[in-house]
């Protein structure tokens, strides 16, 4: 799971860059993306990576997998935000992410179900629920027009 602790790394010092130097001329686009990428692509998944290691669950390809849908998911709903205004399928995309990040969860969520009784678990479970509950609200909020 290295691998994904150093994407959740990427993305904190991306998100950090991205708002170093954009500002002098934000943007809504580059202010969202930037919190996407700090928060959702890197402290969430930073903390996936530390619960899942402190469950001591396998690294299978159900873990594997779900970390790779995270990043996809994440993927498409950035891409998708970028298109917004430029492309009819843009919210299709951000929607596509976040079945992908729903189904990333449910894997993570499942897979931690299967681990030994610990105190990290209810830590972990409720990260995942907690991405869950706010992604639909999220999805709902980046793909409307924006006022004024």
């Amino acid at each position: 799971m290295n691998a994904f602790s150093a994407l959740a790394i990427i993305a904190i010092i991306t998100g950090g860059m991205l708002s170093a130097f954009s500002a002098r001329t934000p943007s809504r686009f580059i202010m969202w993306a930037t919190a996407y990428l700090v928060l959702v692509v890197g402290i969430v998944q930073l903390g996936l990576v530390f619960g899942w290691q402190l469950l001591e669950l396998p690294h299978t390809l159900i873990g594997v997998s779900a970390f790779i849908l995270f990043n996809l998911g994440n993927s498409a709903v950035l891409w998708g935000r970028w298109l917004k205004g430029r492309k009819e399928s843009a919210r299709i995309i951000v929607y596509i992410g976040g079945v992908l990040l729903a189904i990333s969860m449910m894997l993570l969520g499942g897979a931690a179900l299967s681990a030994h009784p610990s105190w990290a678990l209810f830590p972990f479970l409720t990260l995942v629920v907690i991405v869950l509950v706010s992604m639909p609200i999220g999805l709902v909020l980046s793909t409307r027009p924006h006022k004024g």
